[in-house]
Order: structure tokens, then sequence, then C-alpha cells
């Protein structure tokens, strides 16, 4: 009895002085390349976006906007840096709420996508890893997309987790569900993507776009990465309001 109390009271001691598991921080470059819609001509542009993935959490940083996903308290934050301010919606992410009545099937039915992702024996090396692409088209009444994908299981990245914590962000378009189901085929992390996309009802409107990673590294993410910015305002989330600015 006293030996299982000391083997006991090891075990407590290591599980305190163990480390936790790293966060993992992935550095992407994203081009987007210019093109001209409904009269108005928008230049090509370059960002740098960062994602932050912990133990059911996630961080996206991309421009002025950040998106945060918290499965165990099962939110998602949208936060505005321009204006300072950020939104929390409950996960699951239910749409059909979100939209006035009626509005939500006519989405519904102009966004629902055909998705297919195929697999291909080809090989590459994107910066430090060894890639297999993938190929996957999207096509809908609206608008279709072709992407091809590079996608390596050498990083630290569990994309298992990851996809989890990323599926909360892509629900919040209508009709992703298929895209879900299917990029779930991958194997490993994308480090490196094609994608054009062609918007049928916008006078056949093509736009190219590039993300390739450039880092991955496994570090503890710096303190409220994971929470509302500091100081910002607390509003009622928009739907609306946000498929209008994008």
């Amino acid at each position: 009895m006293r030996r299982f109390r000391i083997v006991l009271l090891s075990l407590i001691v290591l599980a305190m002085t163990f480390p936790s598991a790293a966060d993992v921080k992935v550095v992407q470059q994203h081009h987007q390349d210019a093109f001209s819609m409904m009269g108005q001509s928008q230049p090509a542009s370059d960002e740098t976006y960062i994602t932050w993935i912990g133990d059911g959490k996630l961080r996206m940083d991309q421009g002025s906007t950040s998106t945060i996903v918290n499965l165990e308290s099962e939110k998602m934050i949208i936060a505005n840096h321009d204006e300072k301010v950020y939104n929390e919606i409950d996960l699951p992410v239910d749409l059909a709420s979100m939209m006035p009545p009626g509005m939500g099937e006519q989405m519904m039915a102009m966004m629902n996508f055909d998705v297919t992702v195929t697999p291909s024996d080809e090989t590459k090396k994107v910066g430090q890893w060894n890639a297999k692409r993938y190929d996957m088209t999207m096509v809908s009444p609206m608008m279709s997309m072709t992407s091809v994908l590079w996608a390596s299981e050498e990083t630290p990245v569990d994309f298992d987790s990851y996809f989890d914590l990323y599926s909360s962000v892509v629900s919040l378009q209508p009709g992703m569900d298929s895209m879900i189901q299917e990029m779930r085929k991958i194997d490993g992390y994308i480090v490196d993507q094609n994608v054009t996309m062609t918007m049928k009802m916008m006078g056949e409107t093509t736009i190219g776009s590039k993300e390739t990673v450039t880092a991955i590294e496994e570090l503890d993410a710096p303190a409220g990465t994971y929470a509302p910015p500091a100081g910002y305002e607390r509003q009622e989330f928009d739907y609306m309001k946000m498929m209008q600015s994008r």
C-alpha cells in the first residue's frame, strides 16, 4: 500500500511538471490577382496570414480580421481590428437563425456546392516539406472554383484536429457541408494552394489567388491569443453585414 502511494504521488508530480504540448504557429503568404467586377476594378494584393492552432482552439489572422474558435467554450469570436469591435457566435453555427425568414433557403439553394477532391500521385517540395497534390472542384449555381492543393504529412499540424476547428469557420458560409466532408480525404496539412474562382452571376468574372505556407513552428501562444482583444467592444453579430463586406 505504501508503494502504491509512492507510485501515485510520482505520477501526480510528473503530470504537474511535464510540459504541455506547444501550440503551432503557421505563417502563410496570400496573393490575389487583380480583377474587375460590376464596373469596379480591384488591384492585385499580397498579405501575410497567421494561424495559431492549439488544443481545441484556433486563431486565424487575415487582414483586419481575426477569427477565433474555442471548442471547449463552444464559441467563435470574430474581431474587427479597424473598428475595435468583436462578435461572439455560439457553436455549432446555426445559419438559418442568422438570416431573415426565407432567405436561408434561397441562399442555400444558390450556394449548394457539388464538391470533389481527387488525389494524385504527383509530389513536390514546398519549402522544407514533401507534399502530395490534390485537385478540388466546387460548383454551384452562383460560382465555380478549381483548386490545386499540396498537402504534407511532415508538418507538426494534426490535420484531423485542425480540420475539426477549421470546419467551424467554414460553416459560416452557406453550402459548405459537402466541402468539409470531401476535404477529409486529404492526408496532411495544406502547404500550398492555387485557386481559380469564376463568378457565374457576375459576368463570368474570374479571380485567381495563391497561398503558400512559409513557416511552421511549435511554441506557446502569447497570452490572450484565443480571447477577444482587450479593450474591444462586443457587438451583436450581423450575418448579412458580414456577407456584404466580403
